[in-house]
């Protein structure tokens, strides 16, 4: 198991948790008697904390809300749309291109023309023939299209190449994000199950709290106690309800950041009846282990930029590269001077780029910089995946390690709560005593429940630092 077993304790020690009464611990010590059944108390502060609004229970109802309501997720796919959207845009370059056009034209200014010929060109004395012509004409329109059709576009069919890799590059970070929107879900949702596993803790704090504020008042009711005594246990419920408020507070910011994680504007709690271990299956489902850190998804597209910025330097050079184009106009104009109302040509069009005024040049040193750019990134992106990889794995040690100490204090501190509170029931220690006691344990169980949270994210962390999501 990965981090389920993490999420099943937390689940479990929640669920096991007494709801009533806090029960102590058996002392492992003969000689002393058990402790006495403690008084029954009552708080509105006792009650669980109100419901989410909404609730997530399984990964894929959360896979659902994150295809539909990311933006971080949306917004990854948008960019493989435009990518492919600007692949078509350079495809168009090599394509041939059919254009319209219609016009009218009204001239303010012409002039009147005697055009004398000949009637029989063979017979002179057929007379002459006389006609007007007004040029320009008064009034004309015209119709017309113009066909191109490219022949040779070396540059073209290059940067139509370079723009099928940038697509293959958004795909590749996009999965980058997958997986990272998948980290901070996972991780959200140990923060929501850690944040409810606190809140119950708080609330048996409190009542331990109140039930030795019970137990004070008993004894200074029947002499056996003093005023101070009842302070203390009363300072004691003060900071079990401050606590307690403080969190049912993270309680609440935790669902917020799992509705913001899933793309929703309101807070998502867990139920504690989640299958761990089928989330956990599901999620393996999603997210697959590569143990080879260049097939990482961001150093895979950072090595795709690397071969992108290099085509840009031949893209830039082949500028220089001539071009080829047929063209063909077919043309209807309704009045014309002296050439037929309709004409249809074809010729060849070849581009030979001699100068530009240097903007060239400066593509291409432009192009050679942001190629060296993109091999020091990648180069970054390989050193951040091996540490971050590395660190992964060694913080799961780390946080077993720290979870096993922590456990460790909660029951000494258990023990040592166990025992104060059964000495100053039979009139021995200190209310300070019993305060100090009561707030270590506090403490202890607070922070066995981040170290499980932290044990819980690490393996998480460790699980999808290679992964590759898919969905």
């Amino acid at each position: 198991m990965l981090f389920g077993v993490v999420l099943c304790s937390l689940l479990a020690r929640a669920q096991q948790m007494p709801r009533t009464k806090e029960a102590p611990p058996a002392l492992p010590s003969a000689g002393i008697a058990p402790v006495a059944p403690a008084p029954e108390v009552s708080d509105p502060m006792l009650g669980p904390v109100e419901a989410a609004p909404r609730i997530v229970r399984s990964w894929e109802e959360a896979l659902t809300l994150i295809r539909s309501r990311s933006p971080d997720y949306i917004g990854g796919y948008q960019n493989i749309r435009r990518a492919e959207a600007q692949s078509r845009i350079a495809l168009a370059a090599l394509l041939p291109t059919l254009n319209g056009q219609a016009s009218y034209t009204h001239q303010f200014l012409s002039q009147k023309f005697i055009l004398a010929a000949p009637k029989d060109p063979d017979n002179a004395a057929a007379g002459i023939k006389v006609a007007p012509i007004v040029a320009p004409p008064a009034n004309t329109w015209a119709v017309g299209g113009t066909l191109n059709v490219p022949i040779v576009n070396v540059k073209g069919f290059h940067d139509w190449r370079t723009s099928k890799r940038n697509e293959e590059a958004a795909r590749l970070s996009f999965s980058d994000e997958r997986r990272q929107i998948t980290t901070s879900v996972v991780n959200t949702l140990l923060s929501s199950l850690t944040a409810e596993r606190v809140a119950d803790l708080n609330r048996v704090g409190l009542r331990a709290a109140l039930e030795r504020l019970a137990l004070a008042e008993a004894r200074l009711k029947f002499g056996q106690g003093t005023e101070l005594d009842h302070d203390r246990a009363l300072q004691d419920v003060a900071a079990a309800r401050a606590l307690l408020i403080s969190g049912d507070e993270s309680l609440r910011q935790a669902r917020e950041e799992l509705g913001r994680a899933l793309g929703l504007p309101q807070p998502i709690g867990v139920p504690p009846t989640l299958d761990l271990e089928e989330f956990e299956r599901a999620v393996a489902r999603t997210c697959h282990l590569n143990e080879d850190i260049e097939r990482r998804p961001d150093v895979v597209a950072a090595r795709k930029r690397v071969e992108i910025a290099d085509r840009a330097i031949t893209s830039a050079e082949l500028e220089t590269a001539p071009t080829l184009a047929a063209v063909s106009s077919l043309d209807y104009a309704s009045e014309v001077t002296f050439s037929p109302n309709t004409t249809w040509s074809l010729g060849g069009v070849l581009t030979l780029p001699f100068y530009d005024g240097g903007a060239r040049y400066g593509r291409m040193r432009d192009a050679r910089a942001a190629a060296e750019q993109a091999r020091q990134a990648l180069i970054s992106t390989r050193l951040n995946a091996v540490i971050e990889s590395a660190r992964a794995h060694r913080a799961v040690g780390v946080s077993q390690a720290s979870r096993d100490v922590a456990l460790a204090q909660r029951d000494l501190a258990a023990r040592v709560d166990a025992r104060t509170r059964e000495g100053f029931s039979r009139g021995f220690g200190t209310s300070l005593d019993l305060v100090v006691s009561a707030q270590a344990l506090r403490q202890a169980e607070i922070d066995l429940a981040v170290q499980d949270l932290d044990l819980g994210e690490a393996r998480a962390s460790a699980v999808l630092a290679n992964a590759e999501c898919l969905y």
